[in-house]
């Protein structure tokens, strides 16, 4: 992972001062320090607005503003939604800018044909479009149907929008015609935005490298100019992200492809490493002084250390076999799993899985499209987190060579060192100097080439589809199959929240409409209850599945659910809400200095799922017998550190860190390490 902690005030960083302001650019610069624009920081940057909310139609006088790159399936705010003479009307905003084009339509979860001339899906049903390169309001039978409240003036000017038409039909037919009601779901599946390649036209594109080009240039982005990014290095990564790969089924893919949307109040370096995420990619600054892209393959090193310009070598294991994951998960988005993710086969450290328990860690990248291309991501991100060494190489002012990449690939160098017994390629992780002392920093990590890839023995069976899967059949009347889980839910920035949700089979008969209530505390489905009485609220229903409000985290509720009109209530539950149920990841590298009447304890916390760190301390090994001495609140993924006061205390004492999510989940402990007092 190319991080270069020093960012010179070169040229670059005035001009683009000069072309964006000041505030722009100390963005920029805030974003390179404070994220690492990698596989690794995925999880740290989820969007703002969830998928499910981005594939909703919402009512709210002001939503985010949202753009899409590659195929995405879209909800929108609405602009409008009156009824007359029988008649229901809505127009919807979906994309800001213009959009490639309109694939289908889907209605209630499910893809519709539709009738691009007459706008006629069903007899009651009819739907228009606009792709946002004009008025993206002006709708003829909205215009007809209200002509004093829907006027020419409802320009909706280079917006991407939809406008539904809803019949009403008889009063026998309206349940099968409108399960839903007026709350009829209606979905865009669409081809977004077109970028410019590199001669200059604008396209639809799925490479990764075409797109987060544009997001670097666009005004919705990044916002710099195109002269300040270094021409080489982009088009030898939009040329790697076409790349065919060959597929165990036969035929090729594209190496890197992304799709996916991003809203206009997303912070911008969280946006980035979310694109970034799906090609291994990372920004850099160029000798001179340009925007770089690099990274997403192998790049045999131009650049060689050798002892004649060493000075010193810090070396560490990468990893510990001992206590970090042995099973890697991983989930994609793509249309043919409904635009959900989807998760693919784990990659698993079998002989490590023979002795060890399973630890586990989760890649998760929103905006790739493709199950064979997240493999090779997850391939990508376990040697990287698996290295032999990591440490830190101090050298003279020769190691100034290293400090820009070649931009063909990752940032490697070859280090020769008789005298440590060293003659390997590192990849540079960060590069500092000091003109004063003539001496360069450079952080290095071991590397094995992880890039090739051999379908026979590396792909694994891709998740069965929308279409393999099919639609359950179950004809009984009483709802089967019921599952209630928790789903989180971002509430601002990395706050969550979590909603219930329960879901049934598909009982293949019409007429059936799901009904659900939920209570606080444990109770009965029907009563009489004694004591305390359940006050049953209304969840939300759509189609074959129940939603909650966002409830309160650590609280136990009962859901009750049936047909409407149909038999009496089935319990579901209780169960605990937890915002975040996942067990979060162990602190590491943990250390503790006995000084005086003080422990000195020092960690590294969590790079995900971070929220604080617990400290403990004991006279034994036993962990159970510790005692929590200390609950610290820090950064991810930064070094951390507690001084415990240790007056009185006599002898030896042990101590461990864990980490606590936002729902109180801890992490296993990592210690003991001892210290004499």
């Amino acid at each position: 992972m190319a991080v270069f902690t020093y960012l010179a005030t070169t040229a670059f960083w005035a001009s683009v001062t000069t072309a964006l302001g000041t505030t722009a650019a100390s963005a920029i610069i805030a974003a390179g320090q404070a994220v690492t624009w990698s596989l690794a920081s995925a999880a740290l940057s989820r969007p703002q607005a969830s998928r499910q909310e981005m594939m909703a139609t919402l009512n709210q006088p002001e939503g985010a503003r949202r753009r899409a790159y590659g195929r995405n399936l879209m909800g929108g705010i609405r602009a409008l939604f009156e009824a007359r003479d029988g008649r229901l009307y809505q127009v919807v905003v979906i994309h800001h800018g213009r959009v490639d084009g309109l694939l289908r339509f889907w209605i209630d979860g499910e893809p519709v044909g539709w009738n691009a001339t007459t706008g006629e899906v069903s007899r009651y049903k009819y739907l228009f479009f606009r792709d946002g390169s004009g008025q993206g309001g002006d709708y003829a039978p909205a215009r007809e149907a209200f002509p004093t409240l829907w006027t020419a003036d409802h320009r909706l000017q280079g917006q991407a929008t939809f406008c539904s038409v809803w019949g009403d039909p008889s009063d026998e037919d309206f349940q099968k015609t409108f399960p839903k009601g007026d709350q009829t779901q209606v979905q865009a599946e669409i081809l977004g935005v077109r970028v410019r390649n590199l001669a200059g036209d604008l396209v639809y594109t799925e490479n990764a490298g075409l797109n987060i080009r544009d997001f670097m240039t666009h005004l919705d982005g990044w916002g710099i100019p195109l002269a300040r990014l270094d021409a080489a290095s982009w088009a030898s990564f939009v040329a790697l992200s076409g790349e065919a790969v060959p597929l165990l089924a036969g035929g090729t893919e594209p190496r890197y492809r992304l799709c996916g949307y991003y809203t206009l109040e997303d912070p911008l370096k969280d946006v980035t490493a979310r694109m970034l995420a799906t090609c291994d990619g990372q920004i850099y600054e160029t000798a001179d002084g340009l925007v770089g892209i690099l990274g997403g393959a192998w790049s045999e090193p131009d650049v060689t250390i050798t002892d004649r310009d060493i000075l010193s070598i810090q070396m560490s294991d990468g990893f510990d076999p001992f206590t970090d994951y042995n099973v890697l998960q991983g989930s994609f988005v793509s249309p043919t799993h409904g635009y959900q993710p989807t998760q693919v086969a784990e990659l698993v450290d079998e002989e490590a899985m023979a002795t060890q328990p399973r630890r586990t860690d989760m890649l998760d990248v929103d905006m790739c499209p493709s199950g064979t291309q997240l493999q090779r991501l997850m391939q990508i991100k376990q040697a990287k987190d698996r290295r032999e060494y990591v440490g830190t190489l101090r050298t003279n002012l020769v190691g100034l060579k290293a400090r820009f990449p070649k931009g063909d690939g990752i940032h490697t160098i070859r280090v020769v060192s008789e005298e440590f017994g060293i003659n390997r390629v590192f990849e540079v992780t960060s590069h500092s100097f000091d003109i004063a002392s003539a001496t360069c920093e450079i952080g290095i990590g071991s590397i094995v080439n992880p890039y090739p890839w051999h379908p026979p023995s590396n792909e694994q069976p891709m998740p069965p589809t929308l279409v393999q899967i099919g639609t359950p059949v179950d004809v009984d009347p009483v709802p089967t199959g019921a599952v209630l889980v928790q789903e989180q839910v971002s509430i601002s920035g990395d706050v969550q929240g979590v909603r219930l949700s329960l879901s049934v089979d598909d009982p293949d008969r019409d007429g059936l409409q799901l009904r659900a209530q939920i209570a606080r505390g444990d109770f009965a489905a029907v009563g009489p209850w004694s004591g305390v009485q359940p006050q049953w609220d209304e969840m939300t229903t759509s189609q074959l599945r129940a939603m909650s409000d966002v409830l309160n985290d650590g609280q136990i509720y009962t859901v009750r659910y049936r047909w409407r009109g149909y038999g009496d209530w089935r319990k579901a539950g209780p169960v605990t809400v937890l915002a975040n149920p996942t067990t979060p990841p162990q602190p590491s590298s943990l250390g503790v200095v006995a000084t005086g009447a003080a422990a000195y304890i020092d960690w590294i916390n969590a790079a995900s799922g971070y929220f604080r760190t617990q400290v403990f301390m004991g006279a034994t090994t036993n962990f159970a017998a510790a005692a929590l001495i200390a609950t610290v609140a820090g950064s991810a993924g930064r070094p951390d550190n507690y001084t415990h006061d240790m007056t009185g205390i006599s002898g030896t004492r042990r101590f461990w860190v864990r980490t606590l999510n936002r729902s109180g989940v801890p992490s296993a402990p990592i210690g003991p390490i001892s210290a004499s007092f």
